[in-house]
C-alpha cells in the first residue's frame, strides 16, 4: 500500500508557487528567459556607461593637470614681473628718472563747489 500511495504521488502535477497565479511552466520559463536576457543587456548598458564616465573623468583629470602646470608658469611670470629688477628696468626703458625727494597732494582741500 505504500508503494500504491508513492506511485499515485508520483502520478500527480506537481504543483509550484507559480501555479497559484495561473502560469504554466512553459510561461514562466520563458518569462524567466526573457527576465535574464533583460539584465544582461542591462548590465552590458551599466557597464559601457560607467566606462564612458571614467574616460571622461580622466581627461578632465588631465585637463586639470594641464591647467595647473599653466597656472604655475603664469604665477612665476608674474612674480617675475613684479619684482624690482623688473619694474627698474621698465623704468630705465620708459625713461624715467628716479628722484629723491617727493610731496604729497592732500587728497581734499576743504572746498566745496556750489552752484
Amino acid at each position: 500500500m505504500i508503494r500504491s500511495t508513492r506511485s499515485a504521488d508520483l502520478l500527480q502535477p506537481q504543483t509550484h508557487w507559480w501555479h497559484r497565479l495561473k502560469v504554466s511552466t512553459q510561461k514562466f520559463a520563458v518569462a524567466l528567459s526573457v527576465a535574464a536576457v533583460a539584465s544582461g543587456f542591462g548590465y552590458v548598458f551599466l557597464t559601457n556607461h560607467t566606462a564612458a564616465e571614467g574616460f571622461a573623468i580622466k581627461s578632465l583629470e588631465r585637463e586639470i593637470a594641464q591647467i595647473q602646470k599653466d597656472n604655475q608658469k603664469l604665477e612665476l611670470q608674474a612674480a617675475d614681473l613684479r619684482s624690482l629688477s623688473a619694474v627698474d628696468q621698465t623704468s630705465v626703458a620708459l625713461g624715467l628718472v628716479p628722484t629723491d625727494s617727493f610731496d604729497y597732494v592732500a587728497p581734499t582741500s576743504g572746498a566745496v563747489a556750489v552752484r
